[in-house]
């Protein structure tokens, strides 16, 4: 039995149209539970089945595993009739947060849809042999297994303890399955949950709050449940509602799989997590609920970053690592020392959304706009490139918190933020916005004119950050053709900066180059000319 695994992850249409230099973890977790169990997977990219029509002509599989996202049904719904077009008899199973929106799913032809973890659920239907007959006669009582019309829905009964990463390990052979993995980012998963489990007080209101004093602030929040089953954490995000409290990998696996991924010839690796400053905060036996208390833990999360950064300083060619997201509501002077000792000039993410105080705490943010601002000074103090993102539209949203965000990206921020990146919400399947019927804001003519006002601020913003880069040096990676300009590439930075067209007569595509930027392009490109082209590591 031969399994497809199709990446359908920001497709949304059928097309990664951003991010598409990033390759997720979820795809490589499935691989590997396939490797484990002796059967035969490959990888591929939706995109790759929908723009090639003689993809099925050239291979044979009889099991396929889609992953997506809600955004991403217009792809899934026309990957699974070409699928069905080439065999009527092809088992097709949809996994991802696609599968917790019950309405999109129902518009699916598929046998069953896995909602949540999915790790356990694969292996079991490997041993049914992919059989959903002796799946349930041998299984009913671990799963929830519901019809959806003819589709089963198979949900755990209980969250994964922190030994879910050591019985599933992440394949790091099939990363070579993507044609870009040599110049992508490529995600390592180090925790999974999050701590984040206050309510705001827009889906306290919304879903009936008795005020059991479990959300009185983040601080003392000690458990995740909810008396009228509210769902924690911030509106927009379903993280902790699907994924519950973090739970951590060990440093020794997280070591082996990025020395694999090296091995392969991946060059940047992001350590990924919905707060990184969350890796073995207590300790994996005790759920942490606070986004606050207790401290990160320094000493652990110091021991691991420097095996990390010896790992990949032994690398023949330039590597990278670096951290995605981070709470304000734990960063430190001694945190940032740390990464600014061990990640020097990589970027980091925070996530404000607004930086209206009252409307952060409203939809359950676990820091102030205030802590946001704070931890991105003491990065950039620690030569950390901090980038902000923000989401227009949510529900609390006015014309005074936009005007409020406005003014401090014009005021405030361009001495330590060297990115902002905004998003329009759009409500997510197990939300807290989602669950609790929490709506946005009715569109009236000031609001939206603010909203537009916001995001050509934004991408001036973004402009002058990249007008600052004229004259400075980036070490990139030539990843392909620019096909709006002759004899130019795209080339991504190794560590941190926007994307450059870089030009060339000769064809340097796979080339390590080192490159003087000297024109901005548009708020997410510059141009640079090539000063240097690297052999190896020292030449």
């Amino acid at each position: 039995m031969t399994i497809l695994i199709v990446d359908a992850l920001a497709a949304n249409e059928g097309r990664r149209k951003f991010s598409r230099d990033a390759i997720g973890v979820g795809p490589r977790l499935l691989a590997g539970i396939c490797e484990k169990n002796n059967k035969d997977a490959k990888i591929v990219r939706v995109e790759d089945i929908l723009e090639n029509n003689d993809f099925f002509n050239q291979t044979d599989f009889e099991v396929f595993l889609i992953s997506g996202m809600s955004v991403d049904k217009i792809a899934v719904k026309r990957v699974i009739k070409h699928i069905y077009r080439y065999s009527s008899k092809s088992r097709v199973i949809l996994g991802g947060p696609i599968v917790s929106d019950i309405a999109i799913v129902k518009e699916m032809d598929v046998l069953a849809g896995v909602v949540g973890e999915g790790e356990s659920v694969l292996e079991d239907l490997i041993r049914s042999d992919f059989s959903f007959q002796s799946f349930e006669d041998n299984h009913a009582k671990q799963y929830e297994l519901n019809r959806l019309q003819d589709i089963w829905l198979i949900k755990q009964n209980t969250l994964s303890t922190a030994s879910i990463f050591d019985k599933y390990p992440a394949s790091t052979d099939r990363i070579t399955d993507y044609p870009d993995f040599w110049f992508s980012k490529v995600y390592v998963e180090i925790t999974r949950g999050c701590s984040n489990h206050f309510r705001g007080e827009i889906v306290k209101t919304e879903g009936g709050c008795s005020d059991c004093g479990n959300c009185e602030d983040p601080d003392s929040v000690v458990t995740g449940d909810c008396p009228e089953d509210i769902p924690p954490g911030c509106g927009f995000c379903s993280v902790p509602a699907t994924f519950g409290a973090p739970r951590s990998k060990s440093k020794n696996l997280i070591l082996n799989e990025v020395e694999e991924l090296f091995k392969k010839g991946v060059r940047r690796i992001i350590l990924s997590s919905p707060g990184f400053f969350d890796y073995y905060r207590g300790n994996n036996e005790v759920s942490i609920f606070s986004p606050t208390i207790p401290a990160a833990n320094l000493t652990i999360i110091s021991e691991l970053l420097e095996e990390l950064v010896r790992l990949r300083d032994q690398q023949e060619e330039i590597c990278s690592i670096s951290i995605e997201n981070v709470k304000p509501s734990l960063v430190t002077e001694s945190l940032a020392k740390m990464l600014g000792k061990y990640l020097p000039g990589t970027a980091i993410s925070i996530g404000c959304e607004t930086f209206d105080t009252k409307h952060s705490s409203a939809i359950g943010r676990p820091a102030s706009s205030n802590q946001a601002l704070e931890a991105a000074k003491l990065f950039k103090n620690e030569g950390l490139d901090t980038q902000i993102y923000l989401i227009h539209s949510l529900p609390g949203e006015t014309v005074k918190s936009l005007e409020i965000t406005r003014k401090v990206i014009k005021e405030d921020l361009k001495d330590f933020v060297e990115k902002i990146t905004v998003y329009k919400y759009l409500p997510l399947p197990n939300s807290p916005f989602t669950i609790t019927n929490s709506k946005q804001p009715i569109v009236r003519h000031f609001l939206k004119e603010k909203r537009e006002e916001l995001k050509k601020n934004i991408i001036e913003f973004n402009k002058n950050k990249k007008r600052d880069l004229i004259g400075k040096k980036l070490d990139l990676i030539v990843a392909e053709e620019d096909s709006q300009r002759q004899n130019n590439y795209f080339a991504y930075p190794i560590f941190s900066g926007p994307a450059v067209s870089v030009y060339s007569e000769e064809n340097i595509l796979k080339q390590t180059v080192s490159a003087e930027i000297t024109e901005v392009l548009s708020d997410r490109l510059v141009k640079g000319k090539i000063v240097r082209i690297f052999k190896q590591r020292g030449n």
